[in-house]
Order: C-alpha cells, then structure tokens, then sequence
C-alpha cells in the first residue's frame, strides 16, 4: 500500500498512512467515541481496531454501524468479569502485524495523539523496529458538568500542570490532583512479536531502540462529575481480579475507595476547574492553564464526521452543536437528514 491522499472540501489535505494502525480497548463510551474515531480517522492512521469490554452504552453497536460504512475501522466484542487490558492490547497488536500492519499505536478511548499517521511513518521510515512514547497533557472538565454528553467536551478550556510531587502516594492522600500527574504510553514499529506493560506505558517484549523524544497525548480523564463513580463502580471490580500489584491500576482502586468514604465531591473539586480556573486539592488552590487545544481537535475530528459520516452527529440530539460548531471549523457541511 500507499500512503493516500484525499481532498475534503473545507479541510485541508488529508493525507492516510499506509501501515499504521490504532488500537483501543473501551468500555461503555458512548459520549466520545465517535469523535475519538473522527480525530485517529483524520490524522491518516491506516486502520483503527477497537476491542469493545462488554460495553451497554450503544458504543458497540454505534461502532458495528460505522465499520460497515468506513473501511478503516473494525471491532470485536468480548464479555468477560475480568479486564484482560495487556492480555487484550498484546495479542490484538501481534494479530495486526500480521495482517501486515508494521506500525502500531495503542490508545485509550479518553487519549488523543497529537500526532500525523503519515509523518510517523515517514520518520521511522528507515527503522525495522523503534519504540516510541507520547506524554499525557492532561485536559480539565468544568465542575459544573456533572453528567457526559458530547457537547459538553467543547466546555473544556483548562489543561493541568504536570507537578513533580503528583504521584500515588500523593494522590491518593489528597494531596495532589489526579490531573496533575503525567504519565508516558508507547507506541512501536517492529517485526517481531511484542508483549504490552498493563496501561501501555512500556514494552515488556519488543523493539530495543527508542527513540528518546516524547510526542504529546491530548489526555480527558474525567468527562464529568459521573466518570468518578463508573471508574469506581464499573471498572475498579474488574481491574481488581487481575492486580497483582500495589501500582497496577491503582488509579480505579483510589476513585473506588473515595466513593465508599463518601468523599466524591473531594475527589471531583480536586480534578475539574472551578468558575475562576482553579483546582481545589487539600486546601490548596493550582492554578489551571487556558488552553484550546483539545477543543481544537475536537472540532476537527467532528468536521471530519460531518464531511465523511454525518449521520454519527446528527443521529444523537445531544451532539447537535458538535454539527453547528463544526461547520466554522470545517466549511461547508451536507446538510442535516
């Protein structure tokens, strides 16, 4: 294959990877997904699998819908009590290389690179194998949103500063936000098998060089006030029947114990923005720092929907200004059905 190129009217030139493919586990994620699929769509990766952990939100069904329409994505379903996250990435991504994918980039579905599929491929064009690693820049939600909707993600206008001093212990004492911790994922071109680290932070398998720069992560990890209590609630149980360590998902297990020590507005008022653009943590006031970008992107993954598949904005009432806003970001749009 080729790298393509195709021309969009009022988008720039678009241009599509010839062997770089996405890979994402989700569970019940209704609200961003199909925006999530906008933006990997628009920045020319050449497929995107998505691995579907027995959601009940429609996310499923809205992506079996899409895939019969866009050849570039697909996804499987499983049902199972347990998350089998590094088990699930590992062997999907050797299934992907063999299908001839040689480059691969593992995501969460609250994760945008910041990122072109075809400059990727063009950098490590002369590697056979590399490793390389993105750093979350985490985004902050209004506290006033206390329930997900994808018009809603256009409220966010805050990223977090990353604080040296933000880590387990910290967070999990209440003193330091969540938000203010920054973490590294990978990402890889190989021609050998690789085994994934729980969370793709590293490779416990795979290529031996890396490349030493870090890429930046457009990071969301709280939507709203309600994601506190699905990670406590849904996926804590889950992740607890595969820890076998203090520091795997550890996150899911502090929002969990938070909610049974009743302290969720705590937990809430420490990782979203306050009227004045604060975070309130402790007793403590961190100032947030004014930034669109992931607006940004947001917008342009919904003009991409709007130009290649404007039923997945139209089909939700609650993503009607998602459409409005994308026809300043994108130009013209077909008009609504």
């Amino acid at each position: 294959m080729q790298s393509r190129i195709s021309l969009e009217p009022g988008l720039s030139i678009m241009r599509v990877a010839s062997n770089l493919a996405g890979l994402c586990v989700l569970r019940n994620a209704r609200d961003l997904v199909g925006l999530v699929c906008g933006h990997y769509l628009r920045i020319g990766l050449t497929h995107i699998r998505f691995i579907d952990d027995g959601s009940s939100d429609d996310s499923y069904e809205f992506l079996s819908r899409l895939a019969r329409k866009e050849k570039r994505i697909s996804v499987t379903r499983l049902s199972t009590p347990i998350f089998r996250q590094q088990e699930l990435m590992s062997e999907t991504a050797n299934e992907l290389q063999r299908c001839g994918f040689t480059m691969i980039l593992p995501f969460d579905i609250d994760e945008f690179w910041h990122v072109s599929g075809p400059l990727l491929e063009a950098r490590y064009a002369r590697h056979s194998e590399i490793s390389f690693s993105g750093r979350w820049i985490n985004f902050v939600q209004n506290q006033t949103e206390t329930q997900a909707a994808p018009a809603r993600l256009l409220n966010v206008k805050y990223s977090a500063p990353a604080l040296d001093d933000a880590d387990q212990d910290a967070v999990t004492s209440f003193r330091r936000p969540f938000v203010c911790v920054s973490e590294t994922k990978v990402a890889f071109k190989a021609a050998r098998p690789v085994q994934l680290d729980w969370g793709q932070h590293r490779l416990l398998i795979g290529p031996e060089y890396r490349d030493p720069s870090r890429y930046e992560i457009f990071h969301l990890p709280f939507r709203c006030r309600g994601e506190i209590l699905t990670r406590a609630l849904d996926h804590e149980p889950r992740r607890a029947l595969m820890r076998d360590s203090a520091s795997n998902a550890w996150q899911s297990l502090f929002f969990r114990e938070a909610v049974l020590a009743n302290r969720i507005d705590e937990l809430w008022h420490a990782n979203s923005a306050d009227s004045d653009g604060f975070l309130n943590c402790g007793g403590e006031r961190i100032p947030l720092v004014r930034d669109y970008r992931l607006r940004s992107v947001l917008l342009k993954a919904a003009a991409y929907l709007a130009l290649r598949h404007p039923w997945v904005l139209v089909s939700r009432p609650t993503i009607g200004n998602y459409y409005s806003t994308a026809r300043i970001a994108g130009g013209r749009l077909p008009a609504k059905h």
